[in-house]
């Protein structure tokens, strides 16, 4: 279905399109940053994706466009009492500001929070504070250096979603204003603009170009222009990263952890190479090596077309079945989809476990979107299969010079190496964001 021409000039091609549609939107005064018809994650099917679709293949609707829409236009109603936890400033001539998010795993039975992201505890570092966003809405109150948004309870305001369309139905750009992502980003961005206001401070953030890291990126430059603010991309290379097509004028510094991310992000999605600085990732000090696993990817749409695949590239490469793992994404490890899959593919590895297969030289398998876990076996294992049906969800061999595809099958591809590059840099020293710190001293 897609050969290695026609994945790169349909990404290219996607590029393109899409820069010429933000500008159009710049012109119209649409925030593009905050904006979820202008936020083109492939990865999950959401309304940005949609919008993609519906810009790939010059269309103005679709039905799941609406669906989307729909979706993020109730959800607004779940936004209407969002709270914050804070702690005092001690030092307001010159600090640092972290923005990022949290679970009740992150914090210690005393307080003490400890930021994945940067692999820092919030005490341990003076002048420093965390503006975090709780994901599960847990509050631990004996913290300090950190203000919290969380949600007092979860419940649906009816009031609220109609209050706010009526508020915004009568306004130019209608939908690009009146959806949930950029309610949200509003809220998260005045109580950051409260808590922080007329203060001077560097601001970092683990970078996704996230409407509400976007958001925030905007009120902390109009608290102040002085005020410098630097993305951190935490995550390993992913194949098509149109999500993080440069938008962000006011980041001072995007901090990436390899040469290629950084080649690819300048050469393909417009990021000044000024504005790029290589570093060694900060939140991995180690990767596994899995070999012998499976990955299932974020969204599973079409099962029977990944178990069809599987079992037809399993049953071509002799592969010895006997201790294959399989993988959820840690996001979902609770979904019912999820469990119900891997119990379907575990069933596939049991009918050809007694095969005559010799071949016990096996590889990662990818199904789906694989996020950063094809770079990871890559860089770990120097070879993995994929398995899509999505052209976005494909390294391009073309985009990626250090990786090599072979076409296996229909919708198959294998990736190695073409040399030794890393796709993150690691070191296993501690304090690298406390160094990082020390670099930007205001």
């Amino acid at each position: 279905m897609f050969e290695k021409e026609g994945i790169f000039k349909s990404q290219v091609s996607s590029i393109h399109f899409v820069n010429k549609y933000l500008k159009k939107c710049k012109r119209k005064g649409i925030n593009t940053g905050v904006s979820p018809l202008c936020d083109f994650v492939t990865w999950t099917n959401c309304l940005g994706y949609e919008k993609l679709l519906l810009l790939k293949n010059n269309k103005i609707l679709s039905i799941n466009f609406l669906k989307f829409y729909f979706i993020e236009l109730l959800a607004i109603g779940k936004n209407s009492e969002y709270l914050k936890f804070t702690s005092k400033i001690k030092n307001k001539n010159k600090i640092n500001v972290i923005y990022s998010y949290c679970r009740k795993e992150n914090f210690s039975k005393n307080g003490d929070f400890y930021d994945g992201y940067y692999n820092q505890s919030a005490k341990s570092i003076k002048n420093t504070y965390w503006f975090l966003i709780s994901l599960d809405n847990y509050v631990q109150k004996q913290s300090k250096n950190i203000f919290l948004i969380y949600k007092k309870k979860k419940f649906f305001d009816i009031i609220y979603l109609f209050k706010f369309i009526l508020k915004n139905i009568f306004k130019k750009n209608f939908l690009h204003k009146c959806n949930n992502t950029t309610n949200f980003s509003e809220i998260m961005s005045k109580h950051f603009y409260k808590t922080f206001n007329k203060l001077k401070f560097n601001l970092y953030l683990p970078y996704e170009s996230r409407p509400n890291q976007n958001a925030i990126i905007d009120a902390a430059r109009k608290i102040s222009k002085k005020n410098k603010i630097f993305g951190y991309l935490h995550y390993l290379p992913q194949p098509f990263q149109l999500d993080m097509i440069y938008k962000a004028k006011y980041v001072d510094k995007l901090y990436v952890c390899s040469k290629i991310q950084k080649e690819v992000l300048s050469k393909y999605f417009y990021w000044p190479k000024n504005k790029i600085n290589t570093i060694d990732s900060l939140k991995f000090s180690s990767l596994k090596k899995r070999r012998n696993f499976i990955f299932l990817p974020y969204d599973i749409n079409n099962k029977s077309f990944y178990l069809e695949r599987l079992k037809y590239l399993l049953q071509s490469k002799n592969v010895l079945t006997n201790n294959i793992e399989i993988s959820i994404h840690p996001l979902k490890k609770k979904n019912y989809t999820h469990i119900n899959f891997k119990k379907k593919i575990n069933k596939i590895l049991k009918e050809l476990k007694h095969r005559n297969f010799k071949n016990n030289h096996a590889c990662p398998i990818i199904l789906g979107s694989p996020g950063g876990v094809i770079a990871e076996c890559l860089q770990t294992v120097g070879e993995a299969y994929h398995i899509s049906d999505n052209v976005f969800d494909f390294f391009s061999e073309k985009i990626w010079r250090n990786i090599k595809m072979t076409k296996i099958a229909e919708n198959i591809y294998k990736y190695t190496t073409t040399k030794k590059s890393n796709f993150i840099n690691i070191n296993s020293k501690k304090n690298n964001f406390k160094k990082l710190l020390d670099l930007n001293k205001i």
